[in-house]
């Protein structure tokens, strides 16, 4: 997956495209820029919805793309979508 170096001054902006995953494409992983070192991996699931704001809810965030797909049938070498 191509991800951009993390970049401070670009804090809170994809880092990556999103990628869509898992049976009908129900999971979206992506790198976000942070303050910090590096980027930050999140999974957003497409089957359950942010009260507040009505987008899909981010079930998951962690330092790796390892670490954020873990257990979700993420399959690097599958053809999934990206956006």
């Amino acid at each position: 997956m191509n991800t951009q170096e993390n970049n401070s001054a670009k804090a809170g902006q994809l880092a990556s495209v999103k990628h869509l995953f898992g049976e009908f494409s129900r999971y979206a992983v992506f790198a976000v820029h942070t303050r910090f070192e590096s980027v930050q991996w999140f999974v957003q699931d497409a089957e359950q919805i942010d009260e507040v704001s009505g987008s899909p809810l981010t079930i998951r965030q962690a330092a790796t793309l390892e670490a954020a797909v873990d257990g979700l049938g993420y399959d690097e070498g599958l053809s999934w979508f990206s956006f």
